[in-house]
């Protein structure tokens, strides 16, 4: 049991906590609520609950559902489209389909913690045989977190149950950096082949992927004012993410290298634009990449109708589009480029970053580099130095 002064959003409250029934009233002033305190706490002392009555009908309290979808929509303003998008994904598939049904009052610490245990072992309704990473698992508490938050502050609960769970973050049945798949460079050279092919209003664009690493929506954000041809330089400015522009991850821009043969592929693609605007008396477009009737390519129906006819007609496992940018990556390692060099490429934040996600890929040198750190002393411990042994020899003659 407990009555409880305390000031909360500019004014003086009383919180009343008794055998699990709450009670939540508004003062005019800390006096006055010290007062209130004293007669309530005496008067559930001598067993008289009926402060406890509210003779206002109990507003309805909305389930997690119908709170979070009005938090998605006023989550607009704070935050960014794709930060937005990958919220409502995981609001979607990770939260929602547990404990969507639940009032907010309904939900608790244990319900919360035992939603953590079930993502971690692979026990959700939505993947009940996959196991996700900690960090996925991180990311769903912290938006969980963040919807509560406003639900308090909205008076909605008196407290947050999803804070301060980090603690309950064990390791998950999903490896948190698991091991990256690739292409091996013969199988980018047969899907490029396969694609001038057959799909050769797509090569340019697949030929950039697989020669910058670029991210997908950064690849059809591109417009040709961020090409230096003289340099073989391409400005990174911008990503489009279901016809949303915004900033690239990590909201800064950055330089990425053309190879000659993309320098040349992007040349010829730009001329044939401004040859077939010519001959229509249209004006060129500004996008540099773009579906053969000229509209945006959308992200989903490059996947389903070029992406995988075109790993199938090429005989290649199906990997994921990403594939290519990991790809990117591990060759660069290979040729023995330097970290930070990758680094700036694929524009991560930090070289240490590059490091956690690929460092597996790093050459390893040769067993025998180590054995030169052996001496002889350490090779054969027992060994007696004969140089010592005949210097005592001459110092006793």
């Amino acid at each position: 049991m407990g009555v409880k002064v305390r000031q909360w959003k500019g004014a003086w409250w009383i919180f009343v906590n008794f055998k699990g029934r709450r009670r939540a009233k508004r003062c005019a002033s800390q006096k006055a609520a010290e007062l209130a305190r004293d007669k309530i706490d005496a008067a559930l002392t001598l067993g008289q609950t009926g402060v406890l009555e509210d003779p206002r009908p109990a507003p309805a309290v909305p389930t997690l559902k119908e709170y979070a979808e009005r938090w998605l929509e006023t989550g607009t303003v704070r935050l960014r489209p794709q930060t937005l998008e990958q919220y409502r994904a995981i609001l979607r598939l990770r939260i929602l389909p547990t404990l969507g049904p639940l009032a907010l009052t309904a939900i608790s610490r244990d319900t919360v913690r035992t939603l953590v245990s079930q993502m971690a072992a692979g026990r959700t309704r939505q993947a009940p045989e996959r196991p996700v990473s900690r960090a996925t698992v991180k990311l769903a508490l912290r938006v969980l977190c963040s919807v509560l938050s406003t639900a308090e502050e909205d008076g909605l609960i008196a407290a947050n149950p999803a804070r301060r769970m980090g603690r309950y973050l064990a390791q998950t049945g999903a490896e948190e950096v698991e091991e990256i798949e690739i292409f091996e460079r013969a199988e980018v050279a047969r899907l490029l082949e396969t694609a001038a092919r057959d799909f050769p209003e797509y090569f340019p664009f697949l030929l950039c992927l697989a020669r910058t690493g670029m991210r997908l929506g950064e690849a059809l954000a591109l417009e040709w004012r961020d090409m230096d041809f003289a340099a073989r330089v391409i400005l990174v400015r911008r990503s489009r993410r279901r016809n949303r522009v915004s900033e690239p991850k990590n909201g800064k821009a950055r330089r990425v290298d053309m190879s000659a043969q993309l320098a040349e592929v992007l040349g010829n693609l730009k001329t044939l634009q401004e040859a077939e605007a010519a001959l229509s008396g249209a004006v060129a477009p500004d996008r540099v990449f773009s579906t053969p009737e000229g509209n945006p390519i959308q992200e989903t129906t490059f996947r389903e109708h070029v992406w995988g006819p075109l790993l199938r007609r090429a005989e290649l496992r199906y990997r994921k589009l990403h594939t290519l940018r990991h790809t990117f990556a591990s060759l660069l390692l290979d040729a023995g480029e330097p970290l930070i060099y990758v680094q700036q490429q694929l524009g991560h934040h930090s070289p240490a970053f590059t490091l956690t996600v690929y460092g597996h890929l790093l050459p390893r040198g040769d067993r025998r580099a180590v054995d030169t750190l052996d001496d002889a002393t350490i090779r054969n411990p027992r060994a007696t130095d004969r140089g010592a042994v005949e210097s005592a020899a001459n110092l006793s003659n």
